[in-house]
């Protein structure tokens, strides 16, 4: 409806809205069309609402037979109406509001109290003396959880639900594993329950990548994180070495590995880039292009991976810095400080939210336990000195640069000077390394 004319128009529910204004508009004549330069073009909305969204289709903003559009110059819309009904106003915008409670919240609410449920009941054998002769019953249960998984997804096609009791079953495994380490030997070292929980964590979440393929996704990070845990606590249980040395091979490993995720991501999401050439005749091998849309929905998959492999690393590294960090110890807090600091510098590469956060998070953790660590046990003059002081101005230095730096354009030679600090705590984090492992006093008494 345009002034007093209306007419009625059959649309396209595909086609965006922009797209369709000039051909409704040519309806109310062509002089119409012309008047939109005077005032910056015409909007349609409904009597009462705010203009619809030009950029959605008619399917997309519900419009459907019978209804009636209002066209109005832009600039000029019908304000909203007024209630003479308070009550109904009220009521209205409750039943608008996103936070209103729905069927779906009902849904997520009785499967997090399941999750509650179920994530407690193996606790109940682990906080009780006595309770090794029952190992295998969680771990029946984890597999009695990865079949209902897998027919959940495929013969349901409750993908949700199915993941939800995939990553149920993998909180089973591990008890079943600490249980089965006490079992084999009560008396046993914590390094080797910490082994056998996290081998069987593993078994069980490849089994649950087979059993819901569909959310691989959720556990490639749990694998990753299992993984580069399970190293680390393998060395601390097969050698004579202290929980934070085996920490600091680990964290070390984990460092190194995860200059790979970008490659790895990007093979896992099915892209291949060709080989360059070396003789002559190759020039013309491997030049068809790709299609334009597998290009997008690889690139999508490849993101995903990317997003989970740097949650596996950066949950890996948050428990293997604290690890390291709790020791106290002069060298392992200068080798967690240098491990935060290299995390730091990398996390400008990533221009996601996932795996920036990803690196960050650990890195942040691991300055506050510092921190902590420094102040515990000390003096009061020490830590206000030492440690209250350096994090208040750190604290306030930070609160600064979040209304400055952001979207401020840096001279090249700063991102120079932070990719040679960057080369250079890399290197550094070796030979600290060697220290924590105190490889140079075993050199010294070598020597005599």
């Amino acid at each position: 409806m345009l002034g007093d004319k209306a007419v009625d128009v059959a649309l396209p529910d595909d086609v965006q809205l922009v797209d369709l204004l000039p051909s409704i508009l040519a309806q109310f004549g062509k002089d119409r069309i012309e008047e939109s330069v005077d005032h910056e073009g015409w909007v349609a909305q409904r009597l009462g609402e705010p203009p619809l969204d030009e950029d959605r289709s008619p399917a997309e903003l519900n419009l459907v037979d019978g209804d009636t559009v209002y066209l109005r110059p832009r600039g000029e819309e019908m304000a909203p109406l007024d209630y003479d009904d308070l009550v109904d106003g009220v009521a209205e915008r409750v039943r608008a509001d996103a936070g209103r409670w729905s069927p779906d919240r009902t849904r997520w609410m009785l499967r997090v109290a399941a999750a509650a449920a179920l994530l407690t009941a193996p606790v109940v054998l682990l906080v009780g003396p006595h309770a090794e002769p029952f190992w295998p019953l969680p771990f029946v249960l984890a597999l009695a959880m990865v079949v209902g998984a897998a027919g959940l997804a495929r013969a349901k096609g409750k993908v949700v639900d199915a993941t939800l009791l995939a990553v149920i079953a993998l909180g089973y495994a591990g008890v079943a594993g600490w249980l089965g380490a006490r079992a084999l030997d009560s008396a046993g070292p914590v390094a080797i329950r910490i082994v056998c929980a996290v081998a069987g964590t593993i078994l069980v979440v490849v089994l649950a990548l087979v059993a819901v393929a569909d959310s691989v996704l959720v556990f490639i990070p749990v694998l990753v994180f299992a993984v580069l845990l399970l190293v680390p606590a393998v060395i601390w249980a097969s050698s004579g070495l202290a929980r934070h040395e085996a920490a600091a091979i680990g964290i070390a490993v984990n460092l190194v590995l995860s200059l790979f995720a970008p490659g790895t991501a990007f093979r896992l999401g099915g892209l291949r880039l060709p080989m360059l050439p070396t003789e002559s005749h190759e020039v013309r091998e491997d030049i068809e292009p790709v299609p334009h849309q597998v290009v997008l929905d690889r690139s999508a998959v490849v993101f995903g991976y990317l997003k989970a492999l740097y949650l596996g690393y950066g949950g890996a590294q948050a428990v293997l810095l604290v690890a390291l960090t709790v020791a106290g110890g002069q060298w392992p807090l200068i080798l967690a400080g240098v491990c935060a600091l290299l995390l730091f510098l990398r996390s400008r590469h990533l221009n996601g939210v996932v795996p920036r956060s990803a690196v960050l998070a650990p890195a942040a953790c691991t300055v506050l336990a510092v921190a902590l660590r420094l102040a515990f046990g000390g003096d009061p003059v020490y830590r206000v000195l030492a440690v209250l002081t350096p994090l208040v101005a750190v604290g306030a230095m930070l609160l600064v640069l979040s209304t400055v730096l952001p979207g401020k354009r840096l001279r090249p030679y700063w991102g120079r000077a932070v990719d040679i600090l960057e080369y250079a705590t890399a290197i550094a984090v070796l030979p600290v390394l060697l220290a924590v492992l105190d490889v140079y006093a075993w050199v010294r008494g070598l020597s005599g």
